[in-house]
């Protein structure tokens, strides 16, 4: 706006430039998740209608312009190929919002915009809806407002300043409402922000793990989820996360089985683990739990194979789980026949040195304990290492880690020791998930971030039902027992390190992590149960939403009537000066003799026309213009001579 020269352009120019500014601010949320020839076609309308304004060029004529529309409308139903969602909508906002610049010719076409963009503006929650975000669309919803109001000046005297102050002020005034309106308002069942978008880039663990796969979420120091305990919390080496269960191996990858399987019992011991999980959107229908979860909300299932999943959809949004879970616990009840053949199942003509090294330690074995920890013991003594740069495997993948390159991240490890317990006649599984987390003392909770994704194994040994074996914890004990920063050579990069190592950095992380959990729990997911808390602790023990909304109703017309009480006082009309008024009095009776005061005359001339005008009140006239001349200008008027001034205005009789 400071680059065009201000006698360049109109004040229609003007208003309108202010109406783009607000605009692109808009859009600039959106940007991540509009196609670029969209931001190409509404950056070249925007740049066209500020250049046709500037150099008096007209508008593309009708015809052309819904030529246009259409076209971009087929683009949009091309490029995301539909007109509905999140992505598909938002461009189709903005295509037409950049189209509608180029019929710009009123004050009412800069206020159709000016709405768009708020629409815009606030739509881009449903993509994000972090702490930091939050500033940037209060002020952009600042300038909109400023805009909107500047627009419908018929000059433009009142500066940005004055205008930006103004509406900074009814801002401020509307919070109170606002605040109001967020509390108490009934909550729809779910979360308007829970629209998932069509392409959203999934992050966290697939349904399926090759090698390397873990290792490269692992450099991401992306939060897979937080976690809160009411009480007990346990020990590093017992926090294990699960999350999708592995059955089905083509000698590389291994993937979730497809079939259904009978439901085990699960006989919980020890201590019991209530607590709140917040998980960040991921896409996927898994919810991440402390192994093994005893109790879940209705909206979530526990399978077959104790990974929580949601019963609908995938976790689109921030969403937040009660769970309770047992660290130690015992699986009751033979193994189910389908399971049982799942979990010994393996591939032919696939890693036969892994094979033969599996029957030779099974040969050796006495019992299945036995084989576990013979091959537990070869992880420990041989020089394996673990590490987040593993080579690349060949074809034999299993042989290739355990007779060739002995480096690898935890799916290497687990994935080696799961096919050779299913090689020995050991049922056995491929788990991932995360293990261990963060805990920032601020918040009273934990941070398990991407960095922390892990995979184990888990054997089937009759009489125990499932038991965990973490391969990992042979070759590098230090990452179950202290996180992957202990476990992970200084040489390598591991990301988060430097901000966990520096103290200070440290502290300004978790405070931030914590105020955007804030923000999280008692915004973005205030819900109908936090509702019900609040209005018990107002003294409502049962809220009913017929007498709650008459009250509201009622708090909403007390508002209103203390806000117009309010208005009516502050632009309550000042007290009027009685020679003033007196005057006036004298004016409206010579009109009503058609002697009206013209606009350009003063109380001297004005008088002085009347008394020759009307020789008869000449006397009378020329008396009161002297009294009110030195009761309005006279250095010293006498106290007396404003009783006089009324007394004579009475008296003329016309």
């Amino acid at each position: 706006m400071a680059a065009i020269a201000p006698d360049r352009i109109s004040l229609f120019g003007r208003k309108l430039l202010w109406v783009i500014t607000g605009l692109t601010l808009a859009v600039i949320p959106h940007l991540p998740h509009l196609a670029i020839w969209i931001v190409a076609l509404v950056g070249v309308a925007m740049a066209f209608r500020i250049t046709a304004e500037i150099k008096r060029w007209s508008l593309p004529p009708k015809w052309l312009r819904i030529i246009v529309a259409f076209a971009a409308l087929f683009a949009v139903l091309l490029t995301y190929r539909t007109l509905n969602g999140v992505e598909a909508g938002t461009a189709l906002l903005v295509v037409m919002a950049g189209m509608k610049l180029l019929e710009t010719r009123t004050v009412r076409d800069l206020t159709v915009i000016v709405f768009l963009a708020y629409f815009a503006l606030f739509s881009g929650f449903i993509y994000n809806q972090e702490l930091l975000r939050l500033p940037y669309m209060l002020i952009a919803a600042w300038l909109l407002t400023a805009t909107l109001m500047r627009i419908h000046q018929t000059t433009l005297s009142m500066p940005a300043r004055e205008a930006l102050g103004l509406t900074g002020k009814m801002l401020l005034q509307a919070l109170p409402l606002a605040i109001l309106l967020f509390l108490f308002f009934p909550r729809l069942p779910g979360n308007f922000w829970s629209v998932p978008a069509r392409s959203e880039a999934r992050t966290g663990l697939d349904d399926e793990v090759s090698p390397g796969d873990v290792s490269d979420l692992s450099i991401s120091g992306m939060i897979a989820f937080r976690v809160k305990f009411e009480d007990a919390v346990p020990p590093s080496k017992e926090r294990y996360w699960r999350g999708p269960v592995l059955h089905d191996f083509d000698g590389r990858t291994w993937r979730r089985a497809q079939g259904f399987y009978i439901p085990q019992n699960v006989r919980a011991e020890g201590t019991s683990y209530a607590y709140r999980v917040t998980m960040e959107a991921h896409q996927r229908p898994w919810i991440f739990g402390l192994d093994v979860a005893t109790e879940w909300p209705e909206s979530a299932m526990r399978t077959s194979d104790f990974q929580l999943i949601k019963r609908r959809g995938v976790v689109s949004t921030l969403t937040s789980y009660d769970l309770q879970s047992f660290t130690q616990y015992v699986v009751e009840g033979p193994l189910p026949t389908r399971m049982r053949q799942s979990d010994l199942r393996l591939p032919e003509n696939r890693n036969p040195r892994s094979m033969a090294l599996a029957r030779k330690l099974r040969a050796e074995a006495p019992s299945d304990e036995a084989f576990i920890e013979s091959v537990l013991n070869t992880f420990r003594r041989e020089e394996y290492y673990y590490t987040l740069e593993p080579p690349r495997l060949e074809l034999h993948s299993v042989d290739d880690f355990l007779f060739n390159t002995k480096r690898g991240f935890c799916e290497h490890f687990a994935s080696a020791f799961t096919m050779l317990a299913r090689a020995a006649g050991i049922p056995a599984r491929l788990v991932t998930g995360y293990q261990g987390g963060e805990f920032n003392p601020m918040g009273g909770y934990f941070i398990v971030r991407q960095s922390d994704a892990h995979a184990w194994s888990e054997v089937w040994l009759e009489g125990k039902g499932w038991v965990r074996v973490d391969p990992t914890a042979a070759v590098a004990p230090e990452r179950v027992e202290r996180g992957i920063d202990a476990a992970i050579s200084e040489s390598e990069s591991v990301p988060g390190r430097l901000l966990r190592s520096n103290v200070y950095l440290s502290r300004v992380r978790l405070a931030w992590d914590a105020a955007n959990t804030f923000w999280n729990n008692q915004v973005v997911e205030f819900s109908e149960d936090q509702q019900r808390w609040l209005s018990q602790r107002l003294g409502i023990e049962e809220l009913r939403w017929q007498t709650f909304g008459l009250a509201l109703v009622m708090t909403f017309i007390l508002f209103f009537l203390c806000l117009s009480t309010y208005l009516a006082w502050r632009f309550r009309p000042k007290a009027r000066d009685p020679v003033q008024q007196i005057y006036e009095q004298l004016c409206r009776k010579l009109a009503r003799a058609n002697l009206p005061k013209l606009a350009y005359e003063g109380p001297r001339d004005y008088l002085s026309r009347a008394a020759a005008s009307r020789p008869s009140l000449s006397r009378d006239l020329s008396e009161a213009r002297s009294i009110y001349l030195d009761l309005r200008y006279g250095p010293n008027p006498m106290p007396s001579s404003l009783s006089r001034l009324k007394f004579i205005v009475n008296q003329i009789k016309i």
